[in-house]
């Protein structure tokens, strides 16, 4: 703690010198855009790029505790996160913003944020940046610590608590897609600790894996999600306690928290999201009856057995009974059919659902109780997406069977049950090393090809399997991060070794695209051997900028890439074990045999295996040799259709007084390219006219034109995006 303490005084003496460097802004400069640009989509800072220096009230502190706990309270990987809030609290628009320090390294810890503590107020120096997350329209607003050179926070001084939130309502925040012409009226609260009151809940998820516990609905058909980036409010692996979303249907009376934005639009269909942020947050009212630890008496169903399905069913109310319960089934999708439950001892309901004869039928089923109060509640809440179901097979099980899922939930069947199967092993832990952090090593097997065929082998006792052995394992079924493992294994023998492998299914990048978890034409193909023909690169980072995360970008190691479909999908190149790299770290350049994957390079095959993992589907190779027939051509004029929309940032920028800006079109369409001032005052039209496919380039000359902020925006068939240029005089 002394050493802590003499760094606080050494660096706080520091910071005289290297403050006078960046220029101040407060939060409402940073986060302000305005109406004309919000009409057109634009939401982006107007600020993006810019060093400066930012005062505000600290919302959450980075880690619980900088001495005893040092786990985050807002989880950001392994990176540090808080929230500013503008000092003067009668503020209520344009007034929050996230604050992220990506590198926490030792030697960056000198920047003193881990010291943070709710309502100080603090001086951060940082990069101002926009995270968008895969599959989403829109982006939020941060501020990157600045730790090269490294930058302390300044302590200010400290208000007596963290204020009163905002109060609105779920219709203040426009949670659907953009209308055309609409302003995106939530945007002003983005950052923002806030309030909505008197709300139900719906879409309760209480998967390990999932970001989106429940949802919020209003009277008038409002929804948005809840996001589980505070650990008081997650059954992910950053929880700092236990806890259970609450039931669908429950009344809320208050829920607190910061608005942000994450995520695709699968698993969070709203453009904004509500962040809880400590356990006090959330103020439950009357709830209808839980259900939970649903059950069947068989984990291998066979012809003429009948099976046997248990819940725990309990009202939680002052007072609340459950009145009735029954198991709602049917058979290869024909009518529903209601049992009766029975109440036994400790809560536990039964029903038995008859044998089916049938070979291969699929019986799906969820749970259904009402309480004294009439309040209603389901389990699984989504009884069209996520039913559970069990086939009836007159055989022994494979790993088609296990990785079966047909309603689009992910889940297998055999969840949380006791199974045996067979299948090759396709990829090895020499094969797939991981990341580095979050992702480690692991081992694939499959059954035959096609679809349904593969499935992940998970834990040490999977590490000594090699390539090309016939094995039969015994083990736990269960979903890890969205993927079906087989886990908890009890036996594992090898049958025999060096087997040809399966031959890798042939898919167009559009069948995996970036569609979210569950979809059933990539999901299908999980753990599968797949590959791709003739795809170009068409980012050479599918998470930010191209070259090395850190500093305000992130990079972790994957691309996208489409073929002649002109979808695009992703490929990780960081968890297998070969050269081809993006450059997720500066020194991989240095590295002798290591090649750099660009914009526009192509290969006639990618091939490997698709995984999932944080919200996207991606092929993952695993050895050098899962590259065929690769091209670093940088020119998409030489042999290479232009596959994406473009706008490039303009050159020189900042620039006096002339610069140059490239966009390229992939198919003819009219073109407009206009200049708006930082008003979003149309200044100059640069382009106003039809265009075939191609790269174009246009000279802006601002001769006339006063120095400062200026955006140009282009506009040609669906396609419009908007950039910023600075003309310094």
């Amino acid at each position: 703690m002394k050493v802590r303490i003499s760094l606080l005084i050494f660096f706080l003496s520091s910071i005289l010198i290297y403050s006078q460097n960046y220029p101040h802004a407060t939060i409402s400069q940073i986060q302000f855009v305005p109406d004309s640009l919000l009409s057109q989509g634009v939401e982006g800072s107007l600020r993006v790029g810019d060093t400066v220096q930012v005062t505000g009230v600290v919302m959450v502190p980075p880690v619980v505790n900088p001495t005893f706990d040092r786990r985050p309270v807002m989880w950001a990987g392994a990176r540090w996160q808080t929230y500013l809030r503008d000092t003067n609290y009668a503020n209520t628009t344009w007034a929050g913003i996230n604050i992220i320090q990506n590198d926490t390294s030792f030697g960056a810890q000198g920047t003193l944020m881990d010291l943070l503590d709710t309502a100080q107020v603090v001086t951060i120096t940082g990069v101002v940046a926009e995270f968008v997350s895969a599959g989403q329209t829109g982006g939020q607003t941060q501020i990157n610590v600045l730790t090269n050179p490294l930058m302390p926070v300044q302590f200010v001084g400290s208000k007596p608590n963290r204020g009163n939130p905002v109060e609105i309502t779920i219709a203040d925040l426009n949670t659907g897609n953009l209308p055309t012409g609409n302003i995106l009226s939530g945007e002003k609260y983005e950052g923002m600790y806030v309030i909505i009151r008197n709300v139900i809940t719906s879409d309760r998820n209480t998967s390990t894996s999932s970001s989106a516990p429940f949802a919020i609905n209003d009277a008038n058909g409002n929804k948005i999600f809840i996001h589980d980036q505070s650990g008081y409010f997650t059954k992910r692996t950053h929880k700092l306690r236990e806890w259970e979303p609450p039931l669908d249907g429950t009344t809320i009376q208050y829920i607190r928290g910061v608005v942000g934005q994450f995520s695709s639009t699968s698993s969070l269909p709203t453009r904004y999201v509500i962040r809880p942020i400590f356990p006090d947050d959330l103020l439950i009212g009357q709830s209808p009856a839980a259900i939970t630890n649903v059950r069947r008496n068989l984990d291998v169903i066979s012809p003429n057995q009948a099976v046997t399905i248990t819940a725990t069913i309990v009202d939680n109310d002052p007072g609340g009974q459950v009145s009735e319960a029954k198991v709602r089934y049917r058979v290869n999708g024909g009518n529903l059919i209601d049992l009766p439950m029975t109440l036994g001892l400790n809560n536990l309901w039964s029903a038995t659902i008859p044998a089916v004869n049938l070979d291969s039928a699929l019986v799906d089923f969820y749970i259904w109780a009402k309480d004294n109060d009439g309040m209603v509640s389901t389990n699984p809440a989504d009884t069209v997406r996520n039913k559970y179901f069990y086939l009836v097979l007159n055989r022994p099980l494979k790993i088609q069977d296990v990785q079966y899922s047909p309603f689009g939930s992910g889940f297998s069947a055999y969840n949380n049950y006791r199974v045996t199967i067979s299948g090759i092993v396709t990829a090895d832990t020499s094969d797939l090393q991981g990341d580095g952090n979050q992702i480690s090593r692991r081992v694939h097997m499959q059954n035959g090809e096609g679809p349904w065929s593969g499935i992940t082998v998970a834990g040490l006792a999977a590490d000594p399997l090699v390539r090309g052995q016939n094995v039969t394992i015994s083990g736990l079924i269960r979903e890890s991060n969205s993927n079906t493992v087989i886990d908890s294994i009890t036996s594992l023998v090898v049958n025999s070794s060096n087997n040809p492998l399966p031959n890798f299914a042939t898919l167009s990048t559009a069948d995996i695209s970036t569609f979210p978890n569950g979809t059933i034409s990539a999901e299908q193909w999980e753990s599968v051997l797949i590959k791709y023909l003739n795809v170009k690169v068409t980012n050479e980072n599918a998470d930010g900028q191209p070259g090395p995360g850190g500093g305000g970008n992130s990079n972790f190691g994957e691309i996208l890439v489409a073929d002649n479909s002109n979808v695009n999908t992703r490929v990780e190149l960081q968890e297998g074990n070969h050269p081809y790299h993006n450059l997720w770290v500066a020194n991989l350049d240095s590295v002798p045999g290591n090649i750099r994957v660009r914009l526009h390079n192509s290969f006639t095959e990618l091939r490997g295996i698709l995984f999932y993992s944080f919200g996207n589907y991606k092929l993952v190779p695993r050895k050098i040799d899962d590259f065929v027939g690769f091209s670093n051509s940088l020119d998409n004029n030489t042999g290479y259709s232009i596959n994406n929309y473009n706008l490039n940032q303009n050159y020189p920028n900042p620039f006096n007084p002339i610069t140059t800006i490239e966009y390229q079109i992939p198919f003819e369409g009219f073109v407009e390219i206009k200049v708006f001032d930082i008003l979003g005052r149309e200044v100059k039209t640069l382009v106003n006219m039809n265009q075939t496919a191609g790269n174009y380039k246009v000279i802006f000359d601002a001769s006339s034109m006063p120095s400062g902020v200026y955006l140009y925006q282009i506009n040609v068939n669906d396609y419009q995006a908007t950039k910023k240029m600075i003309l310094m005089k």
